[in-house]
């Protein structure tokens, strides 16, 4: 699953031998079962990444109800 983090600079290697590396701001992929993830998860280091189509249709209305604002 994919998430934003926003923790310190870190990194993992999990028990597959795959090493990840976390930055701030950054997009992660974790699996969710991990013990690993659950931690970030419960620190509020990781919150799941919105997937560009919500991510657009979240910006378009918001600039609507800007737009409506401003008349």
């Amino acid at each position: 699953m994919k998430y934003l983090y926003s923790g310190p600079v870190s990194g993992v290697t999990l028990a597959d031998g795959q090493e990840i590396m976390l930055f701030p701001g950054k997009e992660v992929e974790l699996p969710v079962e991990h013990e690993y993830t659950q931690t970030l998860l419960a620190l509020q280091y990781l919150v799941l990444a919105q997937e560009p189509a919500k991510a657009k249709a979240a910006r378009v209305t918001s600039d609507d109800a800007s737009t409506e604002k401003g008349a």
